[in-house]
């Protein structure tokens, strides 16, 4: 038993080791550097990897590795990293950036599905790029969300209508008509 606990141990204290020298790597490294990482990193990258390269999309770091660092993302295979994503949206919600990382969400190949509900108040409380962009990863989960989830954004869009701007009632509308082939 002793050793098992042990064994255990020592697996954790990798672990956090190989966060902390990833920390390390993010933090300290210049933008090619990281950039040239993300390679290797599609190969023997980890879970807890992404919450770190996500909140880089929210840096000021140079656009090349936003860029370099949404292309990884967008190739994530690993249903569990749609989680870290939204975490990291949640937490930089009022980012001038914000828009980039929803643009992620609709062009990965992950469900964001149960996280609809957050996308849905990005498309109407958000400027009309963001708006567009979570519109786009509402649009993407239509034909699998239930009926009933449907006809609720729906009636929220539908409800909200007097309160958007006159360019995103037009994107609402849009919505709205692609919506009801799905009620």
């Amino acid at each position: 038993m002793h050793i098992i606990h042990k064994s255990m141990n020592t697996e954790e204290q990798k672990k956090q080791n190989k966060q902390k020298a990833f920390e390390q790597l993010i933090a300290q490294s210049s933008d090619e550097v990281i950039i040239g990482s993300l390679e290797e990193l599609r190969e023997s990258g980890e879970n807890f990897m992404v919450p770190m390269l996500t909140q880089l999309i929210f840096s000021e770091r140079s656009e090349n590795l936003k860029q370099s660092v949404a292309n990884f993302l967008v190739d994530l295979k690993n249903q569990s990293s749609a989680n870290d994503i939204v975490r990291v949206i949640k937490e930089n919600y009022n980012s001038p950036y914000i828009k980039d990382a929803v643009t992620i969400c609709w062009q990965s190949r992950l469900s964001f599905n149960e996280f609809i509900d957050l996308f849905l108040n990005l498309f109407i409380e958000k400027d009309f790029e963001t708006s567009f962009e979570a519109l786009s990863v509402i649009e993407n989960a239509l034909e699998t969300l239930p009926k009933e989830k449907i006809n609720a954004i729906y009636s929220r869009i539908e409800g909200e209508l007097q309160n958007l701007t006159s360019t995103k009632k037009e994107l609402a509308h849009q919505a709205l008509i692609a919506m009801e082939g799905y009620k």
